[in-house]
């Protein structure tokens, strides 16, 4: 329990701290202050007492700081520090006057709405207005708009973007009916979704379309594999995977390429973006997740692999070495083939392959193929060490789009609190002088330095705001108008950091951020109740006291 005497104690230093960082012209007053504490009866008022004097202390300490000069004599009385108008700051209005002017002049320039537009992405995890299964409004505009005119590649543009799947779906297979050369869009929508009925009808389009791909056989395989999840039937050997899931597999080894179709779609988001100016950055970010692979793919590649090599070593031992070696190039082969997938999913499947081929190649004699794939697995265990490093430095995240996405959402939160400042002490000077008339308006002292903070923090927020973005919406016309590719990475790095709502990044997730968050303002909300309740007793207890 509290002593009795604590809160006058607290009462007395407050006040003395107060009275050290007060402007000079405040001093007898804070000190009258200090010595009434004493005749103020009870603890807890004497409390209220000290907390009044010290706010007034403080805001006569941030006038001298803000507006320097308007302490210019000693203030004698209680009556003059507590004076509600000031004379008019010609040269502070017309400051805040200028800015707030330049940072309104801000939002004519395109690439400054695109940066303050990225800015506010953070707080669509904070308030839960983003639904992954709805358009954007101007990607709604476009979907329209390409209905109506029957634009074949501006509707596979909206159906590899679109967050509902049966709108997804419908909208692709009525692109590939206006123009049956996009039918590859079926192949990213199908990566995108996983499993839905039409992916039994598109499979075969893409496998008649391009034999050669592994991908739509890696889509098949994935369909099983939910099918089974579905009916809770998920075997945990590959011998008793069912027999088309083994066939889907065998097909994706044996094929010759794997294409994710990333380059024709940066293709067509080139022209659609340019023909409907389309001027979203998160537009042309790239579809990076998961190597434009299925979600189970790189499971099922690392499975059917360890199968091939159980077999392998099963024909070795029984000298076949010419089927052993059949069944471990088709490890390397399909590993070489996914390229970075491949070393993710059958990183260690690699390592062993090229081990085996190596000794295979040395009981043959040849020495010359035993070398190359020795040095082929040590280049895969190097692989292996710097994607170790790379994951331990956040999976490659660019420092700098890091920063520069930090900065983006400081600057837009900035903005954001200094508008609201300047608006707040505009809506008080019109309430006080109760008219629109310039003459009439008169604001205090107090009202007048927090508009100046709030315009010159509107101010520089916007240019660092601008400066920030500046660079990535370079990248993006560069795209847009030359079809440069170069910086892409960078601007989906960037764009993905300012998802993230400032204060995320390290050891919080965003659904903790978002609960800390609220929890954050009621508890600024009940301080501020208290704050106005304590004010109130201050009022009702200063009688009791001559100042």
């Amino acid at each position: 329990m509290m002593p009795v005497a604590y809160p006058r104690r607290i009462a007395a230093l407050l006040l003395r701290f107060a009275i050290w960082i007060a402007p000079h012209d405040t001093l007898d007053w804070g000190r009258g202050m200090l010595s009434e504490l004493n005749h103020v009866q009870g603890n807890w008022g004497a409390l209220i007492w000290a907390v009044g004097g010290a706010g007034v202390l403080a805001k006569h300490t941030l006038l001298s700081v803000i507006l320097p000069g308007s302490h210019g004599r000693t203030v004698s009385s209680a009556s003059e520090l507590f004076a509600k108008e000031g004379p008019m700051r010609k040269t502070t209005l017309a400051t805040i006057a200028t800015c707030t002017l330049v940072s309104l002049l801000f939002f004519l320039a395109p690439v400054f709405r695109q940066a303050f537009s990225v800015s506010l992405m953070q707080w669509h995890a904070i308030f839960g207005t983003e639904d992954h299964r709805r358009l954007s409004p101007e990607l709604e505009a476009v979907a329209r708009k390409a209905e109506q005119t029957q634009d074949a590649e501006a509707l596979a543009f909206v159906a590899v973007r679109h967050g509902n799947p049966s709108e997804s779906t419908r909208l692709a297979e009525e692109a590939v009916h206006l123009d049956p050369n996009l039918i590859w869009v079926y192949a990213v929508v199908a990566v995108k979704f996983s499993s839905f009925p039409e992916i039994d009808r598109w499979v075969p389009a893409l496998e008649s379309f391009d034999p050669q791909n592994a991908l739509p056989h890696l889509i098949a395989a994935e369909k099983i594999d939910i099918d089974l999840v579905d009916r809770r039937q998920v075997p945990h050997r590959v011998e008793e995977k069912p027999a088309a899931w083994k066939d889907a597999m065998a097909a994706a080894f044996q094929s010759s390429k794997l294409d994710n179709y990333f380059g024709r779609l940066k293709e067509l988001d080139r022209r659609v973006l340019i023909r409907y100016q389309v001027d979203d950055p998160f537009q042309a970010s790239t579809y990076d997740e998961w190597y434009g692979l299925p979600s189970y793919a790189l499971g099922d590649s690392f499975c059917y692999a360890e199968s091939l090599l159980e077999s392998g070593q099963t024909l070795e031992a029984r000298g076949d070495r010419k089927g052993a070696f059949e069944k471990y190039w088709a490890v390397a082969r399909f590993g070489q083939m996914m390229g970075p997938a491949g070393r993710f999913s059958v990183r260690r499947n690699l390592i062993e392959v090229y081990k085996r081929l190596g000794a295979l190649s040395e009981k043959e004699g040849n020495n010359v193929e035993a070398a190359f794939y020795t040095s082929l697995a040590d280049q895969v265990h190097q692989a292996e060490e710097r994607e170790l490093a790379f994951a331990r430095s956040g999976y490659g995240r660019s420092e700098v789009s890091h920063w520069n996405a930090f900065l983006v959402k400081a600057s837009g939160l900035a903005m954001l609190v200094s508008g609201a400042l300047l608006l707040a002490c505009t809506f008080a000077v019109m309430v006080r002088g109760r008219s629109l008339r310039l003459s009439s308006l008169r604001p205090s002292r107090l009202t007048l330095a927090l508009g100046f903070c709030g315009a010159v923090g509107s101010l520089l927020s916007g240019f660092m705001l601008y400066a920030s973005f500046r660079p990535y919406a370079e990248i993006f016309q560069r795209f847009t108008r030359k079809g440069d590719e170069a910086g892409l990475t960078e601007l989906s790095a960037f764009l993905g950091g300012t998802h993230v709502p400032l204060g995320v990044w390290g050891f919080l997730s965003v659904r903790e951020f978002v609960f800390y968050f609220w929890f954050g303002v009621t508890l600024l909300c009940l301080v501020v109740l208290l704050l106005v309740t304590m004010r109130y007793f201050q009022h009702r207890t200063r009688p009791n006291a001559t100042i």
